[in-house]
């Protein structure tokens, strides 16, 4: 009889502790961003106000962990080749999701 209230007491100290891990969710938690706010990321990241994102203002714009892989990310959302992103270009990029490699 001893051992079933020292087995609830073990379970809910377990749950205690791994609640605040659990409510986190990791990275499939976070919400992507808006249209708007994604427009607005652009509208920040255009530093010389030509309406288009050079490489070094893309590659400043980005998250230092994924500034290592500005090439692959580049060459994937230059459609056009042209070395700058027009505003449309950013937009058509995959939103809410990591670039793996």
């Amino acid at each position: 009889m001893k051992s079933i209230p020292v087995l609830c007491l073990s379970l809910l100290t377990s749950l205690l502790v791994a609640a605040p891990a659990l409510a986190q969710g990791g990275d499939q938690a976070r919400t992507p961003p808006t249209p708007e706010q994604r427009a607005a990321r652009f509208t920040a990241a255009d530093t010389n106000k030509d309406n288009t994102l050079s490489k070094a203002e893309f590659t400043a714009s980005l998250p230092e962990r994924q500034q290592a892989r500005v090439e692959m990310i580049w060459s994937n959302i230059d459609a056009n080749k042209d070395g700058k992103l027009s505003k449309d270009e950013f937009l058509a990029m995959p939103a809410g999701r990591r670039q793996r490699q």
